[in-house]
């Protein structure tokens, strides 16, 4: 029997069944409802071999740039299947449209970057928002449109912003079209930052394509600590104070003010560590790759003032927002009214722009609100004291309104987040935290951990940074067995999306 069951081995070896038609079905399976995250282990398995052939390549461009591209439609394909080819359509129709906004010239040229604009928009219309108006429309109509049951493409927000921005560059003659349709496929498809960012523009991209960053100790050292801090922010930290969240804003009215604070801090810390983490690891990978990503937070809950926030926060989306929406309205040159209000038109576009939902333009409403006071309040005292205690004060006040405004980011329904806030300023008790410490010290602890890391100084931080990449290479392996070690204790079986992924 022994025997026989060799010669069955020997007849099936492991790597002829990789190319059986259940493995390779396996393989190209896609799900619409489970992306393929970063933090999987199926993905950094299957990135580390990637890697192996990877490092073969680096040295022939051609050859480097059209692997990356197999693999980030690859990696786009298993988390989005046939909506793959609408993403390739719209890299097409970009592509020759830059180049026919780059011939021409006046009311053709014009023309032509709206009708490339109006095409770039019409799937993230189409497929984002196409319900939202018409439940308006029925509602405020009285009309009986039937929705659509749609799917949102992963990244569909991310990738139309980048479209737009190279198409308007373009015409505006900041930046060349791509020589070929290469290089802008790998723009557009580079899967560090494909489904949920940073916002990459082509100025700032494109010229690593022709000269990408030389590949050594130094980079790699940098890129794999970026990672691991990446996957502890988003394992350890967002995804174990989302279970809190989670609980708080099923029933809200069901928990006292306290804890509906608590769950404030919690959310307002889980969507910065859950999204900066994501950035971290799409830095860390695209410098692995031998390309260099822009930073996309500051440590923004140390802003003094809203203003400062937007300007730490989502970098990325707050310069695209400014670039090609609050400075082609006008920007501060069309007199102090129309300032407040492109500024305001700016962040309703930038809360529409998160969701369908009219949270989602309250949010930013509210942020737009909060900007047009600091720059009237400013104007009355330009000298404000800059005195340590008011530093503070201004930190505490911007970050608990910015706080209290991610309730309706994380809320179900205006009730339900209207419950919440209600709970905060009329049913808080003392005794409420003494409970909360002892039934759930864990989420204390873990609070305490993010406030400490949110609230240390940049330098203390950079330092720390440059300090650890100069650590000896045996202790660098000590601290990534202990870093996974930390992940694989607190990491749920199933693992939390990226919140910005519905984005």
């Amino acid at each position: 029997m022994l025997l026989n069951s060799v010669d069955i081995d020997m007849q099936n070896p492991f790597w002829l069944n990789i190319f059986k038609v259940e493995t390779l079905k396996e393989w190209f399976a896609y799900s619409t409802t489970e992306p393929w995250f970063f933090t999987e282990f199926s993905f950094l398995a299957v990135f580390g071999v990637f890697l192996i052939i990877y490092s073969l390549l680096a040295k022939a461009n051609t050859w480097r740039k059209i692997y990356i591209i197999l693999f980030s439609i690859f990696f786009y394909y298993k988390s989005s299947g046939p909506f793959l080819s609408l993403f390739v359509l719209m890299i097409i129709s970009d592509y020759l449209f830059a180049l026919a906004i780059h011939n021409k010239q006046g009311l053709t040229k014009k023309i032509l970057l709206w009708l490339s604009l109006s095409y770039s928009l019409s799937f993230l219309l189409y497929f984002k928002y196409a319900n939202f108006f018409i439940q308006n429309f029925n509602q405020f109509l009285g009309t009986s449109f039937t929705e659509h049951d749609l799917f949102l493409p992963i990244g569909i927000s991310f990738y139309t912003f980048q479209s737009i921005s190279y198409l308007v560059d373009v015409y505006k003659k900041e930046i060349p079209p791509t020589k070929n349709i290469t290089d802008y496929a790998f723009y557009m498809t580079f899967f560090p930052h494909l489904v949920a960012g940073p916002i990459v523009r082509a100025k700032d991209f494109l010229p690593q394509i022709v000269y990408p960053q030389i590949i050594n100790a130094t980079l790699y050292k940098e890129s794999l600590l970026r990672i691991i801090i990446g996957l502890l922010k988003k394992l350890f930290i967002a995804d174990y104070l989302a279970k809190y969240v989670d609980i708080i804003h099923q029933t809200p009215s069901g928990f006292s003010g306290g804890e509906n604070l608590l769950s404030m801090y919690a959310y307002s810390f889980q969507i910065y560590f859950d999204f900066s983490g994501y950035s971290d690891i799409a830095i860390g990978i695209a410098l692995l790759l031998g390309y260099r990503l822009k930073e996309n937070f500051e440590n923004p809950y140390t802003a003094t003032n809203i203003t400062e926030f937007w300007r730490k926060w989502h970098i990325s989306l707050s310069n695209w927002l400014r670039d090609y929406v609050y400075i082609p309205l006008g920007g501060n040159r069309k007199g102090v009214f129309n300032t407040y209000l492109f500024l305001l038109v700016t962040m309703l576009v930038g809360g529409f722009w998160h969701g369908a939902d009219w949270r989602f333009v309250f949010w930013g409403f509210a942020h737009g609100l909060a900007l047009i006071i600091h720059k009237v309040w400013k104007q009355f005292f330009p000298g404000a004291t800059k005195k340590w205690y008011t530093q503070v004060f201004s930190i505490l006040l911007t970050f608990h309104f910015v706080g209290f405004c991610w309730i309706f980011f994380r809320a179900t329904s205006f009730n339900s987040a209207f419950t919440s806030i209600e709970q905060i300023l009329f049913n808080i008790q003392f005794q409420d935290f003494v409970g909360f410490w002892y039934s759930r010290p864990e989420i204390c602890y873990v609070l305490l951990i993010a406030s400490l890391i949110l609230f240390v100084p940049v330098k203390m931080k950079e330092l720390v940074f440059k300090k650890i990449q100069l650590l000896p290479t045996i202790t660098w392996i000590l601290w990534v067995m202990i870093a996974l070690q930390i992940i694989i204790q607190f990491k749920d079986e199933v693992v939390q999306p990226f919140i910005y992924f519905q984005f």
